[in-house]
């Protein structure tokens, strides 16, 4: 089983049920490192030293936040600025995250019909999802599937519970060598 990263951020955490259940999930599962970013840094000034090195041990680094107003929290952009940097991630030197697996989980508040052409959010989830995944590529990590979850705040409890099985499974699946969910 490889070292698994996962960073997780969620700007209002005490008001998603869902993804507090699915991150404590993760936290038990062995081999995997959960860093809560707005807990961990709630005044966004980013240990970039320290986030560097969490990278350094993983094989395998997922990010799991709820899509907002079409984009990643703004945590992670801070993250990116910071830690990603020239000389580390990319650039002359910048190799450190070459070969490393990357993926995100997603969770959205609407359907997955109404991320469409044609429909409120106007386009497919994956659109959304690129510039986080690009930018895994852009520093050498080979990008997997995404893990999304939509209508998140509408599942019922038995929804829930296989919502996080599938979670699970997932997190299992990708920390074991990858594959589709």
């Amino acid at each position: 089983m490889t070292q698994t990263l996962l960073l997780y951020a969620h700007p209002a955490p005490r008001g998603s049920y869902l993804n507090r259940y699915l991150v404590e999930e993760a936290s038990g599962l062995p081999g995997v490192h959960v860093r809560d970013l707005y807990q961990l840094y709630p005044d966004f000034y980013i240990d970039a030293a320290e986030e560097q090195q969490h990278l350094l041990n993983a094989e395998l680094v997922l990010m799991q936040f709820p899509i907002r107003w079409f984009n990643v929290p703004s945590i992670i952009r801070e993250w990116q600025d910071h830690v990603l940097t020239r000389g580390f991630a990319f650039g002359p030197g910048g190799t450190a995250l070459h070969g490393k697996r990357f993926s995100v989980i997603v969770t959205t508040g609407g359907q997955v019909s109404s991320y469409g052409a044609g429909e409120p959010h106007g386009a497919p989830i994956e659109t959304y999802l690129e510039p986080v995944m690009q930018t895994a590529r852009f520093c050498g990590m080979h990008v997997e599937p995404a893990f999304v979850l939509h209508g998140a705040r509408d599942l019922d409890l038995t929804e829930r519970a296989d919502a996080r099985e599938r979670y699970r499974n997932y997190i299992r699946r990708q920390s074991a060598g990858g594959g589709d969910e």
